[in-house]
């Protein structure tokens, strides 16, 4: 009779356990390939395009960097970050919602940054540049963990992920 108990245990468990992973494994791929982080995505990238044409290799002057960033680039990390916010609001799994405020967290800090480098070309203050390059590198190594922090959970529910597009 106890043998029997724990067989009926044992199979119990282990029927919960792959329902589980494969609840976790359908939230993640709809995650990954779904409508609402595709839209994310390109938001994103538009956001970090608009960013890149006024910056590094492509600075011109201060007054089409001050242009751009706060007519385009400001208003596509808000709606970025407000997309990013609402497909949040929609993850069950702790571990997918725990990488998920890795990402939002990135957006936040790049919306951040560039406010301050709007403010730093505003006032004519190069010394607030360091504050800036301080908080996009933390946007950047939020990106980063947020893509290992994904890459784990798909390893872990034996789900195969390619990260393109999200630098």
């Amino acid at each position: 009779m106890k043998k029997m108990l724990r067989v009926m245990v044992v199979t119990f468990m282990t029927v919960l356990c792959l329902t589980g992973c494969g609840k976790e494994q359908d939230e993640l791929l709809d995650y990954l390939n779904g409508d609402a982080r595709k839209e994310v995505t390109d938001l994103e990238k538009k956001m970090k395009d608009s960013y890149g044409s006024v910056t590094g290799d492509n600075y011109t002057d201060d007054q089409t960097a001050l242009q751009e960033l706060s007519t385009n680039t400001k208003d596509l990390a808000k709606q970025t970050l407000d997309k990013a916010t609402a497909l949040g609001g929609t993850i069950e799994g702790e571990e997918l919602k725990k990488a998920h405020e890795l990402y939002v967290a990135c957006i936040k800090d790049f919306q951040s940054g560039v406010d301050q480098f709007i403010q730093a070309l505003e006032n004519g203050d190069a010394e607030q540049m360091t504050q800036v390059n301080e908080t996009l590198d933390k946007a950047n190594g939020e990106n980063t963990q947020y893509m290992e922090a994904i890459k784990k959970l798909a390893g872990e529910l034996g789900v195969e992920v390619e990260m393109k597009g999200v630098d």
